[in-house]
Parts: C-alpha cells; sequence; structure tokens
C-alpha cells in the first residue's frame, strides 16, 4: 500500500490571467514491486468554502501534484489538504486505495 503525505508550505502563483496555480507535494512509499506509474494521485485543496481539485503523479523522490483556483479563492494562509492515492496492482488484479488529511499552508512563490 502507498503512503504519502503533503509537504507544507504548498506554493500559490498567480498567473498573468489572474488564476492562481497551486502545487503540493509531499513523500512517498510504494510497495517495491509496484511501478510509479501504476500510482495516480487526487487531492482536494479547502480552505474557508473554496474547494479546489488537483491531479499529480509519483516522481523520483515522492509525488507532486497541481490545481488551478479562481482568482482570489485561495490566499497565501492555512488550509487543509485532503489526498488520496489509487495503486494499480496487478498480481493479484485490482486497486489498493490510501486517503489522508491534515492542514498544510499556502505560501506564495
Amino acid at each position: 500500500m502507498p503512503a504519502s503525505e503533503f509537504n507544507s508550505p504548498a506554493t500559490l502563483q498567480v498567473k498573468a490571467d489572474g488564476t492562481v496555480s497551486v502545487t503540493v507535494s509531499g513523500p512517498l512509499t510504494i510497495d517495491p514491486a509496484a511501478r510509479r506509474e501504476d500510482v495516480d494521485f487526487r487531492f482536494l485543496i479547502v480552505q474557508g468554502n473554496v474547494i479546489v481539485e488537483g491531479a499529480g503523479h509519483a516522481t523520483d523522490g515522492g509525488w507532486r501534484g497541481t490545481a488551478t483556483a479562481d482568482p482570489g479563492s485561495l490566499q497565501a494562509a492555512a488550509a487543509q489538504a485532503i489526498g488520496l492515492v489509487i495503486l494499480v496492482k496487478k498480481e493479484p488484479p485490482g486497486f489498493e486505495t490510501f486517503t489522508w488529511s491534515e492542514q498544510i499552508e499556502l505560501e506564495r512563490a
């Protein structure tokens, strides 16, 4: 079963069109028989009544994901981060999932 967490702070970056990009990352532990491409990440960033959904992928040192939010919707402050990992298993065929939630800080780049 993969296990992960969020690194804090996550990075907020304002794009030219005013939208906000949030980048999250974290460490990753995978069963040695699994390949990184068999792992899928989904996450939510919740701040007040704003909920932003993103997706990520495994990297050499863990995992990384990005999401785009409406202009002015996320602020540099505390937020709740909720993660979901889906691992494709070949033997026996199936899926394993892992979820976690923790408070992180959002910080401007």
